[in-house]
């Protein structure tokens, strides 16, 4: 049997989740189902209107060699509560046996309908799917747009091998509710249904939008995939999984894309995937369970479940922040991450590099440069690379900064350091600055007469004029070039440059007060324009 890598973090999850809600062992239950259940794969399950569902061809690949049919409708029993106001406080619920009660229901047929569905072992009363279908309430105008959550937490449980069958139902049982609201509100179209899908949530949204266009002749406007899922999904035929073909757009959020262990795809399935800080390893996902386990307000499962999952989980964080942050989340593409790591694509409609906003307000953006021609989605989708915070707020601005280590002979004499570089920026007023920014996750050696670049993230400074630098000295026993026996750890800066990704105007050339000021371990160092032999530049 073929288990994918990102099975064991999904084990993990199944057997916490099973412990907190059965007390049985759980182990068998991740991939594999009870003899019993298994069918033949030449077998065909139909369930009326919804079609059927094979286990062959496609659904029976290298790295998906366990299937099973769904479960009966009745069993899954997906429910569909709908919000119009901003205080989220009158839920409809929406039955496919009474589609005239959607005439009464205060949905504006031309204005915006979202559709959000949860994943693995949750339902559709999970909080995130309440702030953000609130978040998305508030961002549109009052009476103009919509949400759906979705709730199939009947069949969500394990095995999940289970769930990974049942979203195929589930997304044809969605596609026919969407046609409903298409049919009973005079809908000219689908160009402004909004599918937001986390993990397997992300392929039943695909699955709904193959359903509409098989079976309807209509296709959704867009489709969100927050980390899809990668367990049985990975490396499969696109029928089988979320792609861009189930949408007029589909945008991917990958956050826990590592491909060994990651809980979400790493393959680009959009018309545009973002990869915010390489798609692996978020910032203030290091944590300790310790501190997750201190949070009282959390049962002892929903921590433990942020503690397994945390890489997962920040897709829909950083979505739903986007929606009315004034901040972008602005992503842009280069050839891999570590050469946006290294400043090699920090301007946005330069050598081919296109920026795009992740998030909310990604296809706004996709459509102005597809008109422009600046981007062709069939034939290369684009790939972004972006970076966050630690915690929320997550977004951050990107600054490149370049460093020019001074040649002169004190510098030389003083030689090479091993270090951490570390820049605050200042606004004109004292309450304007940034965090320190450091210029790398890991010392690095800084040799007389180079010039460094590097990207970092901070946030945002309007109109910086002058930067504090510190210096952190490394200092190795096996490693000669970090002893300084006679000298105090130095390292002299004859520049440094800043230039900001989401503010191409700045341009801000910073000096030390002369050449020969050494940044010294441990101090606070003032670099300002005025020290510069030539005025700052500013575009």
């Amino acid at each position: 049997m073929y288990v994918a890598n990102s099975t064991g973090g999904l084990m993990l999850q199944t057997m916490l989740y099973l412990a907190n809600h059965t007390n049985r062992a759980a182990i068998d239950t991740l991939i594999d189902v009870p003899a019993s259940a298994k069918a033949d794969v030449n077998e065909v399950r139909c369930y009326g209107v919804y079609g059927c569902f094979p286990l062959n061809g496609p659904w029976m690949s290298k790295t998906r060699q366990i299937n099973v049919h769904p479960q009966k409708p009745s069993q899954i029993e997906p429910h569909y509560t709908l919000y119009t106001t901003r205080a989220f406080n009158d839920p409809k619920f929406v039955d496919l046996n009474d589609p005239e009660a959607l005439r009464h229901m205060k949905i504006n047929p031309e204005g915006k309908l979202f559709f959000i569905s949860h994943g693995y072992l949750e339902g559709g009363n999970v909080p995130w799917m309440i702030e953000m279908g609130k978040a998305i309430l508030n961002a549109e105008p009052e009476g103009e747009a919509a949400v759906v959550l979705i709730d199939w937490g009947g069949g969500s449980s394990p095995p999940y091998v289970q769930a990974v069958a049942n979203i195929r139902l589930v997304g044809a049982i969605t596609a026919h509710v969407i046609h409903m609201f298409y049919e009973e509100l005079g809908m000219d179209n689908l160009h402004n249904v909004h599918f937001i899908g986390h993990s397997l949530g992300s392929h039943l949204a695909g699955y709904a939008g193959t359903h509409l266009q098989r079976d309807f002749g209509l296709k959704l406007g867009r489709i969100t995939g927050m980390d899809p899922a990668a367990p049985l999904f990975e490396e499969t035929d696109p029928i089988v999984r979320l792609d861009r073909s189930d949408a007029h757009f589909v945008d991917v959020i990958h956050t826990d894309a590592n491909i060994v262990g990651g809980l979400g795809l790493y393959q680009r399935v959009g018309h545009i995937d973002f990869y915010p800080n390489g798609g692996i390893g978020m910032p203030g996902c290091d944590v300790k369970l310790q501190e997750y386990m201190k949070n009282r307000q959390n049962t002892l499962f929903e921590n433990m479940q942020m503690f397994l999952s945390c890489n997962h989980l920040r897709s829909y964080q950083y979505f739903t922040e986007s929606v009315s942050s004034k901040c972008p989340f602005m992503g842009i593409t280069c050839e891999s991450y570590e050469s946006f790591k290294e400043g090699k694509c920090s301007r946005c409609n330069e050598n081919g590099n296109r920026c795009m906003r992740m998030g909310y307000h990604s296809w706004e953006d996709y459509r102005s440069l597809a008109r422009a021609k600046k981007i062709d989605s069939k034939k290369n989708p684009p790939i972004l690379y972006l970076m966050t915070g630690d915690k929320a707020p997550f977004c951050r601005h990107h600054y490149k900064i370049s460093v020019r280590v001074s040649g002169h002979d004190q510098s030389t004499t003083h030689g090479g350091e091993i270090g951490t570089l570390s820049v605050r920026l200042h606004g004109r007023t004292h309450k304007k600055v940034t965090e320190k920014m450091k210029f790398s996750s890991e010392p690095k050696y800084f040799e007389p007469g180079f010039e460094y670049t590097s990207l970092v993230v901070g946030n945002e400074i309007k109109d910086p004029v002058y930067a504090s630098v510190y210096w952190d000295y490394q200092t190795s026993l096996f490693n000669p070039l970090t002893w300084r026996l006679l000298t105090s750890p130095r390292i002299f800066i004859s520049y440094i440059i800043i230039e900001s990704l989401e503010s191409p105007h700045i341009h801000l050339k910073l000096c030390p007060i002369n050449e020969s000021s050494a940044v010294i371990t441990g101090s606070e160092n003032i670099m300002q324009q005025k020290y510069c032999e030539h005025s700052v530049k500013m575009f």
